[in-house]
């Protein structure tokens, strides 16, 4: 039978005379061990920093971040419950030792934490989205409180969606007293369904909205409207010094590159997991030799790159953030200082009557408002240090466009 465990020590298709008391050769046993040693010693480090700098730094409390402190969790528990086993499993991979309850456990265990990631890295996309796309929608989303909810239907949904797929392990004897832990009851959709809601679906999500930050990212950063003599303005060249222009636009440059390097990543960590379980469900019996090769290929692939994914979330959404090395060291140092925020810089001219005074300060207010939604939100692929004056005012240029042409109607009224 195909394994479709999340485990990479099952090598159904290996030549006997390659395989050492039932399981991979020696020369594949040791560099796997210390790719794994090594993945959970890095992953363990990397979210247990995330979480506890998340945890003591007050100004990194943002709905961002929650969603990043849940992220964390699900990748620990995904190393912890899962490596272990793992390099127990290289060496000593039959008979499997532990029982039909922690088989089936595992299984439930690895499936809710692999969904809940996708889903947590899904919704995280989402909050950063409308963060910089329609940053009005994200300063009334983008709640503590909402987002304290969204992740606990993120878990739950996680949760029931394993169901399904770990309630068909346990242990099988393939051989005569050999146990090992495997699919034992099969339910033909469970596996195609998983791999569409937890990878296409998220992958088509994440690519798409990621897509659009890129193109919000490039859009011209100013933005001119005028009517009569009042005029209402938004304008990035007039209030950015000349030397900044270009420092800006490397690190419009660098954000569109990281914004590659999380779709590329996540494609690239999850692929081969899903493609290895649709190969084992849909491959003919008996299996040919390009299967087998296949197969074996994925199985490797998949093993490594299965854990990676939790190693490299804190890399891409945290580590590689000024504000969030900032808050680090910040905690080494028993500090608990609140991170200073840049300064919003827009001009509006005043307008003449009352009723338009009203509409400027009304305005003034929406504009602090985005300020705060925006400096809070903890947008980690981009750097913090580059929301300079006019990377806010170009992100205000939906609100002006709005006040505009409520100004001119109030004009025409007066």
């Amino acid at each position: 039978m195909y394994s479709l465990i999340n485990s990479s020590t099952h090598f159904p298709f290996t030549d006997a005379d390659e395989m050492v008391n039932g399981g991979v050769s020696q020369w594949t046993a040791v560099p796997m061990t210390l790719i794994y040693s090594f993945i959970l010693i890095t992953g363990i480090i990397g979210n247990i920093g995330t979480c506890i700098v998340i945890a003591k730094i007050k100004s990194m409390h943002t709905a961002t971040n929650y969603y990043l402190f849940s992220l964390a969790i699900s990748d620990l528990l995904l190393l912890i419950l899962g490596l272990p086993q793992e390099i127990y499993q290289l060496w000593v991979p039959l008979p499997y030792t532990f029982g039909e309850l922690f088989c089936v456990f595992r299984g439930l265990a690895a499936e809710t934490s692999s969904n809940a990631s996708v889903l947590l890295i899904t919704a995280f996309t989402a909050e950063r989205y409308l963060a910089i796309c329609h940053p009005l929608r994200a300063h009334t989303w983008s709640k503590l409180t909402r987002a304290l909810k969204v992740i606990g239907v993120i878990w739950l949904v996680a949760i029931v969606c394993a169901l399904p797929v770990a309630l068909q392990f346990g242990i099988i004897y393939q051989q005569p007293g050999i146990a090992e832990c495997n699919v034992k009851h099969s339910l033909d959709p469970a596996f195609e369904l998983s791999t569409f809601l937890f990878f296409c679906l998220p992958m088509t999500v994440i690519s798409v909205l990621y897509i659009l930050i890129g193109l919000k990212l490039r859009m011209p950063k100013s933005l001119h409207r005028s009517k009569g003599n009042n005029v209402c303005m938004l304008s990035s060249n007039e209030h950015t010094p000349p030397g900044s222009q270009q420092t800006l636009s490397s690190s419009r440059k660098a954000v569109l590159k990281m914004l590659v390097a999380v779709v590329v990543a996540f494609f690239i960590c999850w692929a081969p997991f899903h493609a290895q379980r649709l190969l084992a469900i849909y491959a003919s019996h008996p299996p040919s030799s390009v299967v087998i090769e296949t197969y074996n290929i994925l199985t490797y692939m998949s093993g490594v790159l299965y854990y990676i994914s939790a190693t490299i979330n804190p890399i891409l959404y945290h580590i590689m953030s000024r504000k969030f090395r900032r808050a680090f060291r910040d905690t080494c140092c028993c500090k608990n200082r609140q991170q200073t925020t840049p300064t919003t810089c827009f001009s509006l001219q005043r307008l003449p009557s009352n009723r338009n005074n009203a509409d400027m300060t009304e305005t003034t207010l929406v504009a602090k408002n985005l300020h705060d939604s925006i400096s809070n939100s903890s947008l980690h692929v981009t750097d913090d240090d580059a929301y300079t004056p006019a990377e806010l005012s170009s992100m205000m240029a939906e609100i002006n466009e709005q006040r505009c042409v409520h100004v001119s109607e109030s004009n025409r009224q007066i």
